[in-house]
């Protein structure tokens, strides 16, 4: 078969699909989402969803036959005012261009919705969130970033096996909080950098906090302010929405695949060479 056969669907019903689950409107002035390569008339046979795109996510797409990259950070980020082929960026723009894979991107979008980033990581912690740790104007369902889960009873144990177990996250440092309670019902989650949001988790009354980074500094001043801190890296704590958008891209009709590269800049695997 053919790539003209197989069967496709517009560019603009994914993006129609996409903006359904996170509204455009929603990202932060300073973010960059939606189409990065590509536009709505492209007949997209397949997608390959990542949080980034590298050459060896392009390269996986290409083998699969996806020729669209659904991705939760944006390749174009910072401004683009000249195109270098023989550098990293430059070559992994042409090859997306010469291999004609699209890329669409959605990013505080997705953060900000509650099937999105922190949804997902809730999920895979076993967690309900109730309630967004930010509001953000006119998200669905009144949500927003973050997300504030209340539990039982949860010790920092427990939590630490399941973001071990469940985010792939090997030894994540912990933070205790200096007279922070031995169990925790009320837990904050943030995928991603989470350190800007320190102070509206303690305004929530959370003990707990997990998220993918913090500063040393950032980390001393929530420990002294009772809060106990999990870090489960960037890409762990945010790699469950991947899933998530398989599923929600799915009903679509075509085939659409979970990258399984690690795009983290912090391998697990590292060995000192032989």
């Amino acid at each position: 078969m053919t790539t003209e056969e197989r069967p496709s669907v517009s560019g603009a019903a994914i993006r129609e699909r996409m903006e359904e689950l996170a509204p455009p409107a929603l990202a932060e002035l300073w973010d960059n989402v939606g189409w990065q390569v590509g536009h709505d008339e492209a007949p997209i046979h397949a997608v390959l969803v990542s949080l980034d795109v590298d050459h060896a996510v392009v390269e996986e797409a290409s083998q699969r036959g996806a020729n669209l990259i659904v991705a939760h950070h944006p390749l174009l980020f910072r401004g683009l005012k000249r195109i270098n082929p023989a550098d990293y960026r430059g070559r992994l723009l042409r090859r997306l261009l010469c291999d004609q894979i699209h890329v669409f991107a959605a990013h505080t979008n997705l953060d900000a919705v509650r099937g999105g980033v922190n949804g997902a990581l809730a999920a895979a912690l076993g967690l309900e969130p109730t309630a967004p740790l930010v509001p953000v104007r006119d998200a669905p369902q009144g949500w927003g970033f973050g997300a504030i889960c209340e539990h039982s009873g949860l010790t920092t144990g427990e939590l630490v096996k399941r973001v071990e177990a469940s985010l792939g996250v090997a030894a994540p440092r912990v933070t205790p909080g200096f007279n922070a309670p031995a169990c925790h019902t009320r837990v904050a989650l943030l995928g991603g950098s989470g350190a800007s949001m320190l102070e509206d988790v303690l305004r929530a009354r959370c003990t707990l906090y997990v998220t993918g980074e913090v500063k040393y500094h950032e980390a001393q001043d929530a420990a002294r302010e009772g809060l106990t801190l999990v870090e489960a890296g960037h890409w762990g704590s945010e790699r469950p929405v991947l899933r998530r958008l398989v599923e929600w891209l799915e009903p679509l009709g075509i085939p659409v695949y979970e990258s399984n590269r690690v795009t983290s800049p912090f391998e697990t695997d590292w060995k000192e060479p032989q």
